[in-house]
């Protein structure tokens, strides 16, 4: 239980309006969602700015609401409006950070947190199975990862929490130092570096800078978990301090947590051989597909072993590890049709890699690749898409099919491996329900399909429409 006063320790310069000794128990940003008791802060959004909803998170039982000055200075009336306290503050976002900030030290867990341009999500949810047996843990959920969702995670910490695992991402310069400022990690994992967000980072080195900011705020005596395997390996070891630990895990003959062997059986079945410490070797099975999903475990695994955890428990669990959804998930249609579904986020690196995976595994079906915009490349964005048009063409695919705005570029870079003229097909973003019509009617039997572009590419409507049509159910479809 918390007073309104409370606030006052915490924000700098809040002005309550009302009755200050009024109780309150939760936070919430969601005026649908909000319980009775609860503080509700007005965050002004992309889309829609919060202040628009505070008299009906006030009909529905908040304690109070937290808005901003520029706010409250544009509606004089407010206060006599509003039947709950209201809390005045220079920026709401700043003031839930600050209060995130301050809950944390109420309870002090062990801190591990996840970035990287590719599988911060898919290690996350690893790491958490892996200590959920010998720790209470509290995760971040879904894609909780930026300003907002890193303190609305932090709120629902509990006594008996022993561990946090924080997924943390950056969409501008600065943005993980602000993180850390709210939650300092003992373990700090990096995934990889690269071309994510390349568009407003403008360099993979100004990326692979905001990413060392995680280690920089390490803990002292923290641990650095870091991709032997990337590029910018040496670079972020030369970011930890002399008071620090460094764990290296992937496939490179000098990781620390080394994988060996790695072979696809199928969608399904993804085996390798775990060397630890240049001479224990396991063997590992992951229920998913996509060599990236070995350095994902890799990570994992090395986190569990410093959270002291037997490698026996540890293989066990990964065996029972079930991915997260829209990350290379299959799903099998009628006539025998696989589709993989990988369009929860695409970059140049996960878009070759899923090429490659589902490549590996198509055994001589068809196998067709749609491929969708990679959003937020920038100056880079021609050049990258030509790229895996260049790949597709290499690994032999039957059919390209290229969906978007970069599109024609998809294509050229096809065309320019060689890939032939009637191998490949071209939609507009605006001619979604055209390519649904043609997959139906065009893919044959058994064939294997890779999905993959970008979030606001919304590939899922593609499936969702394909389901509907293929079971004749034409007049529900709206494109």
């Amino acid at each position: 239980m918390f007073y309104l006063y409370d606030w006052a320790k915490i924000i700098p310069e809040v002005i309550i309006i009302g009755n200050q000794n009024t109780p309150w128990e939760h936070i919430s940003i969601d005026s649908r969602t909000i319980q009775e008791r609860a503080l509700f802060i007005a965050l002004k959004g992309e889309k829609h700015d919060g202040h628009d909803f505070i008299k009906v998170a006030c009909q529905k039982g908040a304690a109070g609401v937290v808005v901003e000055k520029r706010y409250y200075q544009e509606h004089p009336l407010l206060s006599k409006e509003l039947p709950k306290p209201i809390l005045v503050v220079d920026n709401t976002i700043q003031a839930l950070k600050l209060w995130a900030k301050y809950y944390h030290s109420l309870f002090r867990p062990f801190n591990i947190c996840v970035t990287g341009s590719n599988g911060k999500t898919t290690t996350k949810e690893m790491i958490v199975q892996l200590l959920a047996n010998k720790y209470h843990v509290l995760k971040s959920k879904g894609n909780y990862n930026n300003e907002i969702g890193v303190p609305l995670t932090i709120l629902d910490l509990a006594s008996d929490h022993d561990v946090l695992v924080m997924e943390m991402a950056a969409r501008k310069s600065g943005e993980i130092k602000e993180l850390t400022s709210i939650v300092r990690p003992d373990i700090a994992v990096i995934t990889n570096i690269g071309e994510a967000h390349l568009g407003l980072f403008e360099s993979k080195d100004n990326i692979a800078r905001e990413k060392s900011e995680l280690i920089l705020a390490l803990k002292d005596k923290g641990t650095a978990i870091i991709n032997r395997d990337d590029a910018y390996f040496d670079y972020l070891s030369n970011c930890i301090s002399d008071h620090n630990e460094i764990i290296s895990f992937g496939f490179h003959p000098k990781a620390q947590i080394r994988a060996l062997n790695f072979w696809q059986k199928n969608e399904q079945e993804l085996y390798f051989e775990l060397l630890l410490s240049g001479k224990d070797k396991f063997q590992v099975f992951l229920p998913l597909l996509g060599k990236f999903n070995v350095s994902n475990a890799l990570a994992a695994i090395a986190v569990a072993i410093k959270m002291n955890i037997p490698i026996k428990e540890i293989i066990n669990s990964l065996s029972y590890f079930k991915g997260t959804n829209l990350r290379m998930e299959y799903l099998v249609l009628d006539k025998g049709i696989t589709l993989i579904q990988d369009y929860y986020n695409a970059n140049p690196t996960a878009t070759k890699e899923a090429l490659q995976s589902v490549a590996s595994i198509a055994e001589g079906r068809f196998k067709i690749a749609l491929l969708g915009d990679m959003l937020e490349l920038g100056d880079s964005s021609i050049y990258y898409h030509k790229e895996v048009g260049h790949l597709a063409a290499a690994l032999s695919y039957d059919i390209l099919i290229a969906y978007g705005d970069y599109g024609d570029f998809i294509i050229q870079g096809a065309q320019e491996e060689g890939m032939r003229k009637d191998k490949i097909y071209y939609f507009r973003k605006e001619e979604k329900e055209q390519l649904v019509y043609w997959l139906v009617q065009s893919v044959p039997e058994h064939s294997i399909i890779l999905l993959k572009g970008s979030r606001d590419m919304r590939m899922e409507d593609i499936v969702q429409y394909w389901k509907i049509i293929s079971k004749g159910k034409e007049s529900a479809y709206h494109a």
